[in-house]
């Protein structure tokens, strides 16, 4: 018993005095602390973009589907000879069935034979947080919640990266590889009591800088800080040279800029005009994007050319065409490898491009059709955007037999409801700056190769603050007549329970299969909402039989009546006439995951193929 203990004791000795070659020693398997921390949460920060570090050698297209992000939020990063990933995702302070803070949610299927543990271990390198009762619910075709660990710290020059601990892994290996110092990590983590020793499937805070590790003060003497003086003096001189130089110049073509202002003042404006076009330019499109997210060279918009975009749509074939707004054409085009949708608008729509590229350059989510780049000139705009290649939901839902589409089966669209939902509390709550889209509709949410809904057309959307929640005064109706709230009609206020409120309309949409507005009796002087239409159903006797004779046809009576009263009834919820009646958005998406996982398991029941990721109803 004796022996025992003085090798224990010497191992203990050992690892204080070699921390790195005692973690080399540590084994493969993840040991893992009995507890995984989540990090606390700051009373001045709600949420943030941070990283998760992915080591799990998945391609970065099941990273996207695992994570619920797009592929812009993933950057490679090397570790030895192998490629791991760095996942930028939103990181918000919730309260988990009791637990306090920092967390990503992201959905999961399971499959056979599936456990937390696995699932955790194997897909998301050990970083989700144990809510407790999962062996009991892990049942193979469930969609289940996974509860990612983040962190957000208040000093702008980092971002948190959560990392789990790997084969022969040190402190100052993680630090160098992370752009990190050691102190920062143990401040960032207080359970690493022994120093400098971490052990294989632990779960570390790592506070990375965004611009690298700064050079540290230097203390090695006379010589040095000599050097350092001469280096100093150097530098100012070439800065005063310099300046000189620049002052010499700015003097001379001030002079003769005033020589030409005599002769021709029209050109000296047209260039000052055009400078200040650019300067804007390049703040709106660098500075606003660099603010939140930290920066990688890829994530920065690309700017096109004139040509490019005319070679994109072949000089804007009117056959491009795949869709018309308030805001210009939308054209079809492939720029290299890539299939881009093109939206051409008049220059003198200035500042609702703006407006629009402030916001989309910020937006990186799986649901939420994303800003690849923009061109100008020829007195027009260009956005360019990734390409959804089964258009609008609206076409879909109303006639679709005629738009060459077969119906949507219930399954798939309690799929788009949840994807919508998501886009839009994305916006809502997973910024740094809060917006309100204004203008959510079906025709506004596109649909991609495998029927994953995302939201789209940002053009209407203004800034909110954070600081509170008072609504937002605009100067004019802006929005589409049947998802409009009476407080925006009536009184021009927007808030984000105008998103909710719209939203409610395409549930609506969603279970009847008509439009917001719909004409009484075929007589197009009379119209009739679909607001009113759910007001009425729940204020009938029997509100179940009067939703039940309003369900679209082209569902063939295929659907568990259940789950669609579920939605309806949250339909009526985010139509509620007082905005402080309203649901958050994220209330919304709690509840209408649900009711897709209910419904998935109506379908599963009845045999044959699953309809809910083909996206159509083929009847049964």
């Amino acid at each position: 018993m004796a022996s025992w203990c003085c090798i224990l004791i010497l191992y203990f000795l050992f690892s204080l005095i070699f921390p790195k070659i005692s973690t080399n020693l540590a084994s493969g398997a993840p040991t893992q602390l009995t507890k995984i921390f989540p990090f606390p949460c700051s009373d001045h920060i709600k949420t943030c973009s941070a990283f998760l570090y992915q080591h799990n050698g998945l391609s970065k297209q099941n990273i996207t589907n695992f994570y619920s992000v797009n592929a812009s939020a993933i950057e490679r990063i090397s570790y030895d000879d192998r490629q791991d990933y760095l996942v930028t995702v939103p990181c918000t302070c919730k309260n988990i069935k009791g637990t306090v803070g920092y967390f990503y949610e992201t959905s999961y299927k399971l499959q056979l034979h599936d456990t937390f543990q696995n699932v955790s271990n194997d897909i998301y390198s050990g970083q989700a947080w144990k809510v407790g009762g999962e062996e009991a619910n892990f049942q193979a075709g469930d969609v289940v919640t996974m509860h990612l660990l983040c962190g957000c710290v208040e000093d702008e020059e980092k971002t948190v990266v959560t990392y789990t601990v790997q084969q022969h892994d040190t402190l100052s290996s993680i630090g160098d590889s992370l752009s990190s110092q050691v102190s920062d990590i143990e401040n960032l983590n207080p359970y690493l009591t022994t120093p400098q020793f971490v052990d294989v499937g632990w779960l570390i805070y790592v506070p990375m800088f965004k611009n690298g590790v700064p050079a540290l003060p230097s203390s090695t003497g006379k010589m040095h800080k000599t050097h350092k003086w001469t280096v100093l003096v150097g530098i100012l001189s070439a800065v005063t040279v310099l300046s000189i130089f620049t002052m010499m110049m700015f003097i001379l073509r001030r002079n003769r800029l005033q020589r030409r202002a005599k002769e021709d003042p029209a050109a000296i404006s047209k260039t000052f005009s055009t400078k200040k076009t650019m300067t804007l330019q390049k703040q709106y499109m660098y500075k606003d994007h660099t603010e939140d997210m930290p920066v990688f060279e890829s994530e920065r918009q690309v700017i096109y050319s004139l040509e490019e975009i005319a070679e994109a749509t072949s000089n804007f074939d009117e056959s491009r065409i795949i869709g018309q707004g308030g805001y210009g054409s939308v054209y079809y085009g492939r720029i290299g490898k890539q299939e881009v949708a093109i939206k051409k608008m008049r220059s003198n729509k200035s500042k609702e491009f703006m407006a629009e590229l402030k916001v989309l350059c910020k937006i990186h989510h799986i649901n939420v059709v994303e800003l690849l780049g923009y061109a100008s000139g020829d007195d027009h705009l260009y956005l360019v955007y990734e390409y959804i290649p089964n258009g609008s939901l609206n076409e879909h839902l109303h006639q679709p037999m005629l738009k060459g589409h077969k119906p949507l089966s219930w399954t798939t669209r309690t799929q788009i409801a949840v994807d919508t939902a998501r886009g839009i509390e994305y916006i809502h709550d997973h910024t740094k700056s809060r917006y309100v889209h204004r203008d959510i509709k079906t025709s506004n949410i596109l649909l991609d190769e495998a029927m994953k809904a995302k939201v789209a057309d940002f053009g209407l959307a203004k800034l909110v603050g954070r600081t509170n929640d008072d609504e937002f005064l605009a100067t004019r109706l802006v929005g589409t007549p049947g998802y409009l709230p009476p407080e925006s009609v009536k009184e021009l206020q927007i808030t984000i329970k105008t998103d909710v409120f719209a939203f409610g309309v395409v549930l609506a949409e969603l279970i009847t299969g008509k439009r917001a507005l719909i004409r009484e009796n075929g007589d197009p002087n009379k119209m009739k909402s679909l607001i009113s239409i759910i007001h009425e159903i729940f204020q009938d006797e029997d509100p179940e039989s009067a939703l039940e004779s309003f369900i679209d046809e082209n569902l063939k009576g295929s659907y568990p009546m259940e789950d669609i009263y579920k939605m309806a009834e949250i339909a009526d919820w985010c139509l509620s006439e007082n905005a402080v009646n309203r649901p958050e958005i994220r209330e919304v998406v709690v509840a209408l995951s649900q009711i897709r996982t209910s419904s998935t398991e109506w379908e599963a029941s009845l045999g044959g193929d699953s309809m809910v990721f083909s996206g159509v109803f083929s009847g049964r």
